[in-house]
């Protein structure tokens, strides 16, 4: 069966915070103390934090699924931010699970973005990534994606680099 990117609906909430923690901790638990992971993901991805979000409207969710299997998730975020003076949609997140790395969903989320800023007639796509992440790094770049600026990411206690990257759309 095809891969679907669909919306995730608020009866899915349970799932998206399960989604979140799992492949959050999959991809960051070795970089980082235990009792930071505690935190973050007790503070981050539970249903009260992630039900506040999807009820923004600026804010757009999206599971990957693969024959009913979640693969992965995205977060779009329409919200008017401080690094441009005119509307951009922002790659809020980007999980996909580990099993599915490296499976071409990335790129599905990615083109997937795009063309959903560009519905919106919005001609900026940015993201935050980890500055030591390299593999996502250069994965964006393949993409268009450069680095404009960073800001810290907090992980329980310990503040975080993270690179800003842009691309221009047509």
């Amino acid at each position: 069966m095809p891969l679907h990117i669909v919306p995730v609906r608020m009866n899915e909430l349970k799932l998206l915070c399960e989604v979140s923690r799992s492949t959050f901790y999959d991809t960051f638990s070795a970089f980082n103390k235990k009792e930071d992971m505690d935190h973050f993901l007790r503070h981050s991805f539970n249903e009260q934090i992630l039900q506040h979000e999807m009820l923004q409207q600026c804010n757009h969710f999206f599971f990957a699924k693969d024959d009913n299997t979640i693969s992965g998730y995205i977060k779009l975020s329409s919200a008017q931010s401080r690094h441009f003076d005119r509307p951009a949609l922002e790659i809020s997140r980007v999980y996909v699970i580990k099993e599915k790395l490296g499976s071409g969903l990335g790129k599905a989320f990615i083109e997937f973005s795009k063309t959903f800023a560009q519905n919106m007639n919005l001609k900026t796509l940015y993201l935050g990534v980890w500055e030591h992440n390299i593999r996502a790094i250069d994965f964006y770049k393949k993409f268009g994606f450069e680095k404009f600026d960073e800001q810290i990411f907090m992980v329980g206690n310990d503040a975080q680099t993270d690179w800003l990257m842009k691309v221009e759309l047509d």
